[in-house]
This record gives C-alpha cells, structure tokens and sequence, in this order.
C-alpha cells in the first residue's frame, strides 16, 4: 500500500510543476494549452484552468485511492503509467526552459 501512497503524492508534485510551468508558458506567450478541455478553462482565466486543472486531477487521484485496496495491481499501474507521462511533460518544459537560457 505505500507504494501507491508515494506513487499518489509523487505525481501531486508533477502535476502542480506541470500546472506552474504551463501558466508560465502561455502567460509568456511562449506556448499554448494542449488539452482542449483545459484550454477552454485557461482562456476563460487562469484561476478557472488552475481549479479545474487541480479539481479534475486530485478527484482522479481520490478515486484512485479509494479503490486502491480492492484493485491494488491496476490501480498501481494506473499511477505508475500517470507518473511516466507526467515525467515526460516535466522533462518537456525543462528543455523547453533550456532553449529560454541559450
């Protein structure tokens, strides 16, 4: 059970670096929102793509979380294939952040 636990808060982090560096990105004028469906929160304003960025995720990660002892494998590989793609976007925005610095 921990390591769904630390899967669970491991990919809270990646989102929230996800969040921030996006708000960067397109504040900047740099990049624009992927997501259709977050790209309509954020045109709408940056407060309503944190919200429902936050609310959509964290109601996932919960649900996740419930389910964790009756679905402990899947719901193991869930997380790990949601920290592997968060990772990537990470890695992303950080070489995106290298070209900023050249």
């Amino acid at each position: 059970m921990p390591k769904i636990v630390n899967l669970a808060y491991i990919l809270t982090v990646l989102i929230f670096i996800d969040l921030t560096a996006t708000l960067f990105w397109v504040h900047a004028g740099w990049a624009t929102e992927a997501n259709p469906l977050m790209n309509f929160f954020l045109k709408s304003s940056p407060i309503f793509f944190v919200l429902a960025k936050l609310g959509l995720s964290f109601t996932g990660i919960y649900i996740l979380y419930i389910f964790r002892r009756r679905f402990r494998k899947t719901i193991l590989n869930i997380l790990l294939g949601l920290n592997c793609v968060y990772v990537a976007v990470c890695i992303y925005h950080l070489l995106a952040m290298r070209f900023l610095l050249s």
